[in-house]
């Protein structure tokens, strides 16, 4: 047995620290078990240890490297995905044309006043820089801008009117020309504009494009055009008028357009048998119906009266006049419109004239300062052979049953 250490048999040297007791004992424990303790222990203490210096040591680099990040993943965000949500935002819009004016007519401008509803899909606040907005044909290549409106800046909550008012537009004559036509034949001619401008959601700006094509109803041909209440007048005016009617062109459109005078000729057929002056021609939307004055020539038609009759028989049978009115020229302020009667020139209106109200009409009128008796026996006859067309039966044309 091993000799105790002279040291630990003093009572103080037993509890001396960092003292050799000798080896333990099994009552003191396994010595496996206390040496994977401190080995499990001392394996974790050192990892934790390596982490702590690698950070230690490191750390400049790891900072470097987060700046490196943030400065290529901020500047993608804000102008690319913010660009693109902004993006997404305009393009889902909804843009809806509301009302429009196109006044005072000239070769080479217009004044202009334009209105539309835009409906956005976000509930934040949108605030758009002053843009232009081009009016242009998307059916047509190359530069096909014909107006452009200029709009101030404008916050927008969800839902905004969007417009401008009695602005002078130069025109750019060729597409101009184009648009004009679109709208006067087709029946949804749509408006399409685009532009470019900087958008703000909240705080976050971008710049965005905006392409829209705005449905619309359009003149489609004047469909519903008709001439009533026609009279001619004996003797002529001084200025040599001898037709008096009303022209209803319909407008299915919401655009406003002021026209001028136009001068037109009516035609049988082939044979032009006089023709017809509309003044001041405003086309509001809806069936109006605008005061037709025209030069009827007598000799003419006397001079073609046989085959006038046979090019209308099967309209007189039914009681009618088959007129076809035919644009010479249009003009505003006295000024030949060039885009306007370019375009009017291909379009035939074609009427329908009740035979019977333009004979009552016209006997009317010559009678007009006689006595009432006479003027009540034509009411009469009006109203006994309006949908009869019995003043034709009486001239040998039978009618069509």
């Amino acid at each position: 047995m091993a000799d105790t250490p002279s040291y630990l048999t003093t009572k103080a040297g037993k509890y001396a620290l960092g003292a050799y007791r000798g080896p333990l004992t099994e009552q003191h424990g396994d010595g496996s078990q206390v040496a994977h303790v401190e080995l499990a222990d001392s394996s974790t203490l050192e990892g934790k240890g390596r982490m702590r210096r690698h950070w230690i040591r490191f750390w400049c680099c790891y900072l470097i490297g987060a700046i490196i990040f943030l400065a290529i993943f901020l500047p993608l965000f804000f102008t690319v995905i913010i660009q693109a949500i902004s993006q997404r935002v305009i393009d889902d819009a909804s843009l809806v044309l509301v009302e429009a004016k196109v006044m005072q007519p000239r070769p080479e401008s217009v004044l202009l006043s334009i209105q539309t509803a835009l409906k956005l899909g976000v509930n934040v606040p949108v605030r758009l820089d002053p843009n232009v907005l081009h009016l242009f044909n998307n059916d047509q290549p190359g530069n096909s801008t014909y107006l452009k409106v200029y709009n101030d800046a404008i916050v927008i909550h969800g839902n905004a009117s969007i417009g401008v008012q009695n602005q002078p537009s130069p025109i750019n004559p060729d597409p101009w020309k184009h648009y004009i036509r679109s709208v006067v034949f087709e029946p949804h001619a749509p408006l399409s504009a685009f532009g470019t401008t900087n958008i703000y959601l909240g705080k976050l700006k971008s710049h965005i494009s905006l392409k829209k094509d705005l449905p619309q109803n359009t003149l489609n041909s004047f469909a519903g055009f008709s001439i009533e209440n026609p009279k001619m007048l004996f003797p002529p005016r001084d200025d040599g008028v001898n037709l008096v009617a009303n022209a209803t062109l319909p407008n299915p459109s919401v655009m406003t357009i002021e026209i001028g005078t136009i001068t037109m000729d009516l035609k049988s057929k082939d044979l032009i048998v006089g023709n017809a002056t509309i003044n001041n021609l405003t086309l509001r939307p809806g069936n109006h119906s605008t005061p037709l004055e025209g030069v009827v020539d007598m000799h003419t038609i006397t001079e073609n009266l046989l085959p006038l009759l046979q090019a209308q028989r099967d309209s007189l049978r039914s009681g009618y006049l088959s007129l076809d009115a035919v644009t010479r020229e249009v003009e505003y302020d006295g000024v030949v419109i060039p885009y306007y009667t370019e375009v009017m020139r291909d379009l035939v209106l074609s009427a329908k004239v009740p035979v019977n109200d333009l004979l009552i009409n016209s006997v009317q009128g010559i009678l007009h300062d006689n006595s009432s008796g006479l003027q009540s026996v034509l009411d009469d006859i009006r109203e006994r052979n309006a949908a009869k067309g019995d003043i034709i039966s009486s001239i040998g044309i039978k009618h069509r049953r």
